[in-house]
């Protein structure tokens, strides 16, 4: 089974932290309480680092950050033509921030920014997890085989443009609604979003793309409730997208 580096990465991201122009909109994961996770039953496949990431896009007022998170550990689980189970385990000491690929010294302000106690504090809390509990079908006539994503066609705003905002965004032909426990700097909520999820007799493909509210978990840095005047770029949008595509290959299941 193998698993497109393309993900945009759920991101769950879990990512979320970055920051940089105004709130995604769209798709906002439910978020509750953790729920129990059944075991899986079915054949598990081992995932690569080579084979997922996550991806993520943060905002501000006058400007965006996104990029990736790399796999260190994960699997999923099928039997009779659905996915059963799937565990994925994103190691915040390989952050790639995308769009400051050509600036290191920025690229790497900025990733450890995210790593302090600010954000993700990756000393104590090194990682971020997301552990499926469930998958409900929808009606849809469509299937998984298209991609969408925040992180499709970003610009950076204009040197003139104090205000740049992220288009709506929903994602269109979701198949499934899918609930799993997203733990980032130590706690642990369920969120449910909308995906696509197709098993065929090549393998199955899955993609997600939606929206969470960062501070939930903790991750308070810039907090934009806290802003005094939010007319001046001293605060970043608690809302973050994240996302995820799998493309996973029968030969190796």
């Amino acid at each position: 089974m193998k698993i497109l580096k393309t993900i945009s990465a759920f991101a769950f991201a879990i990512i979320l932290a970055l920051a940089c122009t105004s709130n995604p909109k769209g798709d906002e994961a439910k978020v509750s309480e953790a729920e129990e996770v059944t075991e899986a039953k079915g054949m598990e496949v081992a995932v690569s680092s080579d084979e997922a990431n996550m991806e993520f896009v943060g905002t501000k007022p006058t400007g965006r950050h996104y990029g990736n998170i790399a796999l260190s550990d994960g699997s999923i689980t099928v039997k009779d033509g659905k996915v059963t189970g799937g565990k994925f385990v994103f190691d915040l000491n390989e952050i790639a921030i995308t769009d400051l690929k050509d600036d290191q010294e920025s690229h790497q302000k900025l990733v450890g920014h995210l790593q302090s106690d600010d954000f993700f504090d990756a000393a104590n809390h090194p990682q971020v997890t997301f552990e499926l509990v469930s998958l409900k079908p929808l009606k849809s006539e469509k299937t998984a085989d298209s991609y969408d994503s925040y992180q499709n066609d970003m610009e950076q705003p204009a040197e003139d443009e104090k205000i740049m905002e992220l288009p709506d965004f929903e994602l269109e032909g979701a198949t499934h609604e899918v609930t799993g426990n997203l733990t980032m700097r130590g706690k642990t909520l369920a969120i449910t979003v909308p995906a696509k999820v197709e098993v065929t007799d090549n393998g199955v493909k899955a993609f997600t793309n939606f929206s969470i509210d960062r501070t939930k978990w903790g991750l308070m840095y810039g907090d934009e409730s806290k802003a005094v005047d939010k007319a001046k770029d001293k605060f970043i949008y608690n809302t973050v997208g994240v996302g995820f595509n799998i493309d996973a290959k029968t030969k190796n299941m």
